[in-house]
C-alpha cells in the first residue's frame, strides 16, 4: 500500500502583520496542523512580521499583492492570477484558503483556473463588500459561529456553510500559575482588584463604555483598569483619553499598547472585560481565551459572542450599558461562590469546544474531505 501524502493548503492572509485576532488564529491553526496530513503555505500581500513568525514555525511564504478590483487593473488581475496558479501547480497546492473576504472573491478565480477548491473563513458577523459575488464561487465558508451565517443572502451558502469554532492554546492559555506571581512578573498592582481589556482601540469594541462604567463605580480608586491593543488609527486613542482625564481617573485606567504575552495579563486579572457592539466580532478570541486561564469574562449580548459565554462561564450585559457593566463588575468581585463557579466551568469550556488541538482538527478533517471530493 502507497503511503498517504500530505495535502498542501494555500493560506491567503490580507494583513501582513499579527496583531490582530484573525491573524492570531491564523498563526495557531497552522502551527497545530499534523504536518503528516497538512502542508501548509501562506502568501501575504506585502513584508512584515507575520512572515517571520510563519517561517519560524516552518512554513513557505510568498509575498504577492493583489491589484485593486477596478477595470484599469483587469490585465495586473489577470497576470496576479496567472501567477498564483503556477505557484500552485509547481507546489501541488490543492486547496486555498482567505479570511478575508475580498481575497476569497479573487482565490475563486484562481481556484478555478487551477482546479482546485477554495475556502473562506467567516470571522465577522457584519456584511462585507464582495460577500454577494464571492458567495456565488467559493466552494466552501467556514463560520467561526453560527452568527457569521446571517449576513450571507443566497439560499446556496446553506450547502457551503460550515461552523468550526477558533482555537486557543490551551497550554499557553493555563490554569496553573499564581496570580500574584504573574503580577510581580508584569510589575503591576498586587493590591488591586484588576481588570483587562484586550482589543482593537475603537469605539465598537466598547472601550467607552467600560470607562463610564469604571466612572460610576463606587470603589474605582480599589480597581486597575489595564488596556492592551493598538489604535486601527491614529488619533482614535484620544478620544478615550480625553474621557478619562474628565472622570479623573487618569490613576485607575493605564493603556500598554500591544502585548505578545496577553496570557499573562490574563492570568494577572481579575476579570476580563469585552463589551464589543454587535457586528464589532464573529465570537471573538479573548473570551476563551480568558477562559482557557480560568478568568471570568464579563460580554456584551451580541451575536457570536453569546454562543462562547454563557451564564455558566460569564456574564452577559447589553452593549453600550455602562450600568449594566458596572453591575456586572461589582457583582464579580464581590461574590466568591460565583466568581469560583465561573472560572471553573470557563476552563473547562475552553477544553471542551475551543482548544486549538480541536480545531486544528477539525479544520484538517475538512480539508480531506474537500480534497477527497474534488478528486473522486
Amino acid at each position: 500500500m502507497s503511503k498517504k501524502s500530505s495535502i498542501n493548503v494555500l493560506f491567503h492572509s490580507h494583513y501582513n502583520h499579527a496583531k490582530m485576532g484573525g491573524q492570531k488564529s491564523l498563526l495557531a491553526l497552522i502551527d497545530n496542523l499534523d504536518r503528516k496530513r497538512i502542508k501548509p503555505y501562506l502568501v501575504i500581500p506585502n513584508d512584515g512580521d507575520l512572515r517571520l513568525l510563519a517561517e519560524k514555525i516552518g512554513v513557505e511564504v510568498l509575498i504577492k499583492s493583489v491589484p485593486g478590483f477596478k477595470p484599469i487593473n483587469f490585465f495586473k488581475l489577470k497576470n496576479v492570477r496567472d501567477q498564483f496558479v503556477d505557484y500552485i501547480n509547481e507546489n501541488n497546492i490543492k486547496l486555498i484558503h482567505s479570511d478575508n473576504v475580498k481575497f476569497s472573491y479573487f482565490s475563486s478565480f484562481v481556484a478555478k483556473k487551477a482546479k482546485i477548491k477554495s475556502i473562506y473563513h467567516a470571522r465577522v458577523t457584519s456584511w462585507r463588500k464582495y460577500d454577494k459575488q464571492m458567495e456565488g464561487r467559493i466552494d466552501k465558508i467556514i463560520g467561526i459561529s453560527e452568527a457569521t451565517k446571517v449576513r450571507f443572502k443566497s439560499l446556496a451558502v446553506s450547502d457551503k456553510y460550515t461552523i468550526i469554532y477558533n482555537g486557543v492554546d490551551c497550554e499557553k492559555f493555563n490554569e496553573n500559575y499564581d496570580k500574584y506571581e504573574v503580577r510581580g512578573k508584569l510589575e503591576i498592582e498586587k493590591d488591586k482588584k484588576i481588570l483587562v481589556f484586550v482589543g482593537q482601540i475603537k469605539k465598537t469594541k466598547g472601550l467607552g463604555d467600560i470607562i463610564d462604567a469604571i466612572n460610576i463605580l463606587p470603589n474605582s480608586k480599589e480597581i486597575k483598569l489595564y488596556v492592551l491593543g493598538s489604535e486601527p488609527q491614529q488619533g482614535m486613542k484620544q478620544e478615550f483619553i480625553e474621557m478619562i482625564d474628565k472622570y479623573k481617573l487618569n490613576s485607575v485606567i493605564n493603556f500598554v499598547g500591544q502585548k505578545s504575552n496577553v496570557n499573562e495579563w490574563l492570568q494577572a486579572a481579575d476579570v476580563v472585560l469585552f463589551p464589543s457592539h454587535e457586528g464589532a466580532e464573529g465570537m471573538g478570541r479573548v473570551p476563551f481565551e480568558a477562559m482557557a486561564t480560568s478568568t471570568p469574562v464579563i460580554a456584551t449580548n451580541i451575536s457570536g459572542v453569546n454562543e462562547a459565554v454563557n451564564s455558566d462561564v460569564g456574564i452577559l450585559v447589553e452593549q453600550e450599558s455602562p450600568e449594566q457593566l458596572a453591575e456586572a463588575i461589582t457583582k464579580l468581585l464581590n461574590d466568591e461562590e460565583l466568581y469560583n463557579r465561573l472560572a471553573t466551568n470557563g476552563r473547562k469550556r475552553a477544553l471542551e469546544l475551543f482548544d486549538i488541538k480541536v480545531h486544528a482538527k477539525n479544520m484538517m478533517d475538512l480539508f480531506e474531505e474537500m480534497v477527497n471530493e474534488n478528486e473522486n
